[in-house]
């Protein structure tokens, strides 16, 4: 199977307030601006770029017209995207009922590209890069666009956009879309060789973009440009799901009701081609209609138990009906149910936002049952029986007594008797596409046979004010909520006024920004703390809130200590929730660590990083105090103090001296060439009579002068700027406190969830 297309970016031309932008995309961003700056702006335009009917549904009333060519997006895909050759496919422009071209999509793309290769002057080919030969190009062009195809980067530009309400409710409210989408297409390549653009003004008509691009790049991915136009299609190459507004209880039932009715055909099928084989139990027959159902429950159950632990979903037996269960008690309360006018309204105001989203997500989950239902009753068919009969033996026992211990086909029984056949049945949907010798062949074959469902696809989530109705421990819990999501695959784009949501590590962070000429779109580097900070006083953050974002406090010695690790490794500690706080010296460590504020207010875990400091003889009771070094006799002290007010303290040492030993030799020999590095530094320091002061003793023994701050933060600059490591030592220590930070960062809060 291909992988499944990968969005590069997103470009907006015009979109209400939206002028001249471009984001490059991430698996997971976060739009952060004030009020009316144009955040849901750009959602809107993905949602038209993008937007599944159901989504585009919800937001018709609000979408503003689009002109042709305002929206883009790029996506590296399947080099299928690109034209068949011309020589494979049977006719040339011959017309197209309009009724089969709907229910054989391929046959439509297959006139498409006769008549984009027609346009060419090339009339032979059995592929693509077949086709492009005819052409006569130089052999670098040839070549430079040969390289562009094996993952081939294509530019989607929306010329037309149109919907219509097709369906509305009783009391008038739309229940069902149609959607009309044209894109017209360019295929992108990495900056072209100067030979390829010395010869651009001679070449075919179709490499206009190349020649335009070379003169004016337009916005798109860095380093790339377009090459050339493609022939126009009508679908994207991903699906967003969104809901812009709240549904009434009617909606998500009605919604639920279309999918699962629609699914009963396809599972039916499955169901009566399951009867035939030998495991099917001889007192029940398999109902397919009841499996939509199960997966409509299982899937919104999976879903809220991220977002909201403490509700179980369960069937009912009615129709689309499914019931909602509070499990917070010792015994599980009924809450609801979605048959009821009022389904939605027994949650509270937390609650009823991802329960719609669980819904929403259980609807989709059941068409792709449906898909795979197809395919797979069809191909069960073309297995070889004795194979069949063979792969069964081990699971028919099982399979029966599921089936009878219930008093039905259940999904666990179906899944079991499917998974055993699941290598074969894939073996016989190869065999199916490779009946077609040519790409439309195989497209036709796997149009026939309902195959398409197998492609992997991008899905694309979108949260507008996640935060919405939530006290700051249950913002903490669906930020967590939304990363589990980014991380099992989907892609993830929120718009936000939280702070929780400025320190989701590994996500992109975009400042929406309204200015006179319109809104901008500013991505923020992952440890641009200032631009961040800046930022949150313009969302209004004030301190009280900002400070909610800390989930690790992480006291150090001294200024050098902050320093280095906020230059270092500031991005990634600033991620991990981790504050850092100077006690300016030893002998403030236990006044700093305890102090008041801290514990009544932030109520986050505490930790001590302290330069010569083993922190195994710090805690063995068999080393007596006068055997430990002056930091370690503090940190003794303060962890038994701690542990007297039953307080967690976590202890980090670093072996050498101060924290400057750790700085790159070669970052410090361009002022100090002749410096011999630290392993002689510190072999000399250990000899040395009593225990001298680090920096001084440096400066006088070896002439390098590190105890000024201005000299250290040069230092640490060259470092940044030409990625020179710090001691191997020093990075191993920020890991710990990173891992030590995860694990109390999200808390569980089992009596705490979203909708309290």
């Amino acid at each position: 199977m291909d992988s499944a297309p990968e969005l590069l970016g997103v470009q907006v031309e015009a979109y209400k307030n939206l002028r001249d932008q471009w984001l490059d995309w991430a698996n997971g961003m976060a739009l952060f601006g004030t009020n009316g700056a144009g955040k849901t702006n750009f959602l809107e335009a993905l949602a038209i770029l993008l937007g599944t009917d159901q989504t585009l549904l919800l937001a018709h009333p609000r979408l503003a017209p689009v002109a042709p060519n305002a929206l883009a997006v790029v996506a590296k895909v399947s080099a299928d995207e690109l034209p068949w050759g011309p020589a494979t496919v049977p006719f040339g422009d011959l017309p197209i009922p309009s009724d089969l071209a709907r229910g054989l999509p391929v046959l439509s793309r297959a006139r498409q590209d006769v008549i984009w290769w027609q346009a060419a002057g090339v009339q032979g080919g059995e592929s693509f890069m077949a086709g492009m030969s005819e052409l006569d190009l130089p052999l670098e062009v040839h070549d430079y666009v040969e390289s562009q195809t094996t993952r081939p980067v294509i530019r989607y530009r929306l010329v037309s956009f149109a919907s219509q309400i097709t369906t509305r409710l009783e009391d008038g409210t739309p229940s069902a879309i149609q959607v009309e989408r044209r894109f017209s297409r360019t295929l992108m390549g990495s900056s072209p060789p100067d030979a390829v653009a010395r010869v651009a003004g001679g070449l075919p008509d179709v490499f206009a973009p190349l020649r335009t691009a070379l003169a004016a790049p337009p916005s798109g991915p860095e380093g790339y440009l377009d090459i050339l136009a493609l022939p126009d299609v009508t679908e994207p190459p991903a699906q967003l799901e969104w809901l812009p507004r709240s549904r009434r209880s009617a909606e998500v039932y009605e919604h639920l009701r279309s999918r699962l009715a629609a699914a009963e055909e396809p599972a039916d099928r499955l169901a009566e081609t399951l009867a035939i084989l030998s495991a099917a139990s001889s007192d029940f027959a398999p109902d397919g209609r009841w499996w939509p159902h199960e997966v409509a429950a299982a899937a919104a159950s999976n879903e809220l138990a991220v977002t909201l632990g403490h509700l179980r979903v369960e069937l009912t037996g009615n129709d689309a009906d499914l019931a909602f269960y509070d499990t917070r008690g010792r015994e599980s309360i009924f809450v609801g149910n979605t048959g009821a006018e009022d389904a939605l309204e027994k949650f509270s105001a937390g609650e009823r936002r991802w329960v719609d989203e669980a819904l929403a997500s259980a609807a989709g989950a059941v068409d792709r049952f449906a898909g795979r239902a197809g395919w797979q009753a069809d191909l069960l068919f073309d297995l070889d029986e004795a194979e069949v009969l063979q792969s069964l033996v081990p699971v028919s026992e099982s399979v029966e007594d599921l089936v009878g211990r219930a008093g039905f086909w259940t999904a666990e029984a179906r899944d079991r008797l499917l998974n055993v056949l699941e290598e074969q049945v894939l073996a016989a949907a190869r065999e199916r596409l490779a009946e077609g010798k040519t790409p439309f062949g195989r497209a036709l074959a796997e149009q026939i046979a309902r195959l398409p469902i197998l492609r992997c696809q991008t899905l694309v989530r979108v949260f507008d004010e996640p935060e919405s109705h939530l006290h700051s421990q249950a913002q903490r819990g669906i930020a967590l909520a939304l990363d589990m999501l980014r991380r099992r695959g989907d892609n993830v784009v929120l718009a936000s006024h939280s702070p929780h949501f400025l320190d989701l590590p590994g996500w992109r962070l975009v400042h929406v920004q309204r200015t006179p000429e319109g809104t901008t779109l500013s991505p923020l580097s992952p440890s641009d703390l200032h631009s961040r900070k800046a930022l949150a006083g313009q969302m209004g953050l004030n301190r009280g809130e900002l400070l909610t974002r800390v989930s690790f406090l992480l006291v150090v010695e001294g200024e050098h200590d902050r320093l280095l690790l906020e230059e270092l490794y500031g991005g990634r500690l600033h991620d991990a929730g981790v504050e850092i706080v100077r006690m300016h010296g030893t002998d403030n460590l236990l006044a700093t660590a305890q102090m008041d504020f801290i514990e009544r207010h932030l109520d986050v875990p505490i930790g001590v990083l302290l330069d010569y400091t083993r922190r195994d003889r710090v805690c063995d009771d068999q080393v007596r105090m006068d055997q430990l070094h002056e930091e370690e006799q503090a940190l003794r002290r303060l962890l038994r103090a701690c542990q007297r007010k039953d307080r967690p303290m976590t202890a980090f040492g670093l072996s050498r001296p101060d924290i400057v030993a750790y700085l790159n030799e070669d970052a410090i020999r361009v002022d100090e060439p002749t410096f011999r590095g630290w392993t002689r530094v510190m072999r000399e320091f250990q000899a040395a009579s009593g225990r001298p002061s680090f920096k001084p003793w440096l400066k006088k023994e070896f002439g390098v002068d590190l105890t000024r701050t201005g000299r250290v933060r040069r230092v640490v600059e060259r470092m940044v700027q030409e990625g020179l490591p710090a001691g191997a030592e020093l990075t191993s220590v920020v890991q710990e406190v990173e891992r030590t930070a995860a694990t109390g960062r999200w808390p569980e809060q089992p009596a705490v969830r979203a909708g309290d």
